[in-house]
């Protein structure tokens, strides 16, 4: 008895302690994560005659929210559409070429309305020497196109997702009884529709929460109403009141894309290639592919090119580079201070959404539910949570950009990373318990290495989104302080120049490269572990 009590009592002694990690940086993660709202909702408890009669939108509000979800909607439909168009023929290419192209994602929207804005001006130049009315480029119109190009990429990644999870034996027995377009319509698409559906579901909460690329276009909508009030009134339990039916609006569409969320980030296991003999599609359908593809291109070229031809020569590039070179450093800093951040609280938050019970499904609520919040929301509730005279040290320094980065990437880095843990073998895992000397040193040796893909995968896409940064950060960064992202905000108001062109080309040889790191580090790292060993791999320790 003795024996059994020694033996159980140096069990514990070797896994309190890193249970007790475990819930420390499960509390850091929440506080991080949900502190801002945390502290909204706590002014709005304290004073809630200043934003109950906000809740209710009516009269004009009304008319702007159902304009923001009416945007956001027709984006999100139009980028399945064109999403599903193009994962059709990208799902027979390589695999390292079709995924290649997510590495796009993180170019910042403005970026793609300063390019665009600068085709307008061009084509109307154009139209004017031949005697022809110019084009508008400006506008529910203009924003709703901006959203959708600069959307398209995540709009075909998860629509691959969702093709590669059909198993190509179903797809080969469909084609068997109906023509290959049926068979796509009618089996491949309902099979993967919960991916689809979450596609979609992320699509229109990106463009219902963005305000840069509406307002650079002359559109009020829901978001920038929200920053417009705290503007005037500066009082956070207004704001949080006129940003509640937005909020419930989001929320919704999060709970409804959970199954399709954990699908995505299921990584599955590798299989024969789909259509083993290619698809005879019908000549409409192709064109609707050719469409799609042209569509895809644009997204990256026309950017490119166009601030290439705006920035001119090369000492225009490197004027601009070096006019910013205080804004480039605080940027970098920011980017790589989140990166780094966020990774011991996003490692353990994925052991959490790899559960598979109850507590596995909540911290599913807890990881995506924050991807519905605004930027300028959770900018607005650092400021309540930190503008205290306790913590003078802490507001108005340059980590509150880097607070915001944390609140709005952590959890995208969690999903990243949940990929990465499926595909560790729990056997290894286990081995390493049975054989260990110590806890750490397992740790270090076994679960590290294993690990490092994808913790490198995470911090580089919290690096590139932390670039393009612009919500929080905005209201949030310090005096004197200002970031490339509000530089160039800042700039875009007053027209394409050399000098914003230059910055933007920075902007998007930066987030491209950190998109392709993480995209190479990924694929290399599958190739050495293999085939995914089972649903089961990379639960929780």
């Amino acid at each position: 008895m003795k024996d059994v009590a020694a033996a159980l009592s140096l069990a514990w002694s070797r896994r309190a302690p890193g249970i007790g990690w475990q819930w420390l940086g499960l509390l850091v993660f929440l506080l991080v994560v949900f502190g801002p709202l945390l502290g909204l909702l706590a002014q709005a408890g304290a004073s809630p005659a200043n934003w109950s009669a906000l809740a209710l939108p009516t009269g004009r509000r009304a008319g702007l929210l159902v304009n923001s979800v009416g945007l956001a909607a027709s984006v999100a439909v139009a980028g399945l559409a064109l999403g599903i168009l193009a994962a059709s023929v990208l799902w027979r290419w390589p695999a390292r070429l079709r995924w290649l192209l997510l590495a796009l994602a993180p170019i910042p929207p403005y970026v793609h309305a300063l390019a665009w804005s600068s085709v307008a001006s061009t084509v109307n130049s154009m139209l004017q020497g031949l005697g022809l009315p110019a084009i508008a480029f400006q506008g529910w119109i203009a924003t709703w196109w901006v959203q959708l190009i600069s959307y398209l990429p995540i709009a075909v990644g998860l629509a691959l997702v969702g093709l590669e999870s059909v198993e190509p034996a179903m797809i080969e027995a469909a084609r068997l009884v109906r023509s290959d377009v049926k068979a796509f319509v009618q089996v491949v698409l309902p099979l993967a529709a919960p991916a689809l559906v979450a596609g979609a579901g992320l699509l229109f909460l990106l463009s219902l929460t963005d305000y840069s690329v509406p307002s650079l276009n002359g559109v009020n909508v829901y978001s920038l109403e929200i920053f417009a009030e705290y503007s005037a009134s500066n009082q956070p339990a207004r704001v949080l009141g006129l940003a509640l039916p937005v909020l419930v609006v989001a929320v919704t569409v999060v709970v409804l894309s959970q199954a399709g969320l954990r699908n995505a980030a299921q990584s599955p296991a590798r299989r024969r290639p789909a259509w083993a003999t290619p698809p005879a599609w019908t000549e409409e359908f192709v064109w609707l592919q050719r469409a799609a593809l042209i569509l895809l291109a644009l997204q990256f070229t026309v950017p490119v090119l166009s601030l290439v031809a705006t920035v001119g020569t090369w000492q225009n590039l490197v004027s601009s580079v070096a006019s910013a070179g205080r804004e480039i450093a605080f940027t970098f800093f920011v980017a790589l201070s989140a990166a780094l951040g966020c990774l011991p609280m996003a490692l353990l938050a994925a052991t959490g959404l790899a559960r598979s019970d109850r507590r596995g499904r909540l911290w599913w609520l807890l990881v995506t539910v924050p991807l519905a919040v605004p930027a300028s929301l959770i900018g607005i509730g650092l400021i309540a949570v930190w503008n205290s005279p306790g913590w003078s040290s802490l507001y108005g320094s340059s980590l509150m950009p880097v607070l915001a980065a944390l609140a709005r990437f952590t959890p995208l880095a969690a999903i990243v990373l949940l990929v990465q843990l499926r595909r560790i073998d729990p056997l290894l895992v286990d081995a390493a318990r049975v054989s260990q000397v110590s806890p750490l040193r397992s740790w270090l040796q076994i679960r590290l290495p294993m690990l490092a893909p994808g913790l490198l995968a995470a911090a580089a896409v919290v690096f590139a989104l932390s670039l393009g940064e612009l919500g929080a950060t905005l209201i949030v960064a310090p005096p004197g302080q200002a970031t490339l992202t509000m530089r160039i905000y800042n700039y875009l108001h007053y027209g394409a120049s050399s000098t914003v062109a230059g910055l933007c080309l920075m902007m998007v040889a930066a987030a491209l490269a950190a998109g392709c790191l993480a995209l190479l580090v990924l694929s290399a790292w599958s190739r050495l572990l293999g085939p995914n060993p089972g649903p089961e791999a990379g639960r929780p320790a």
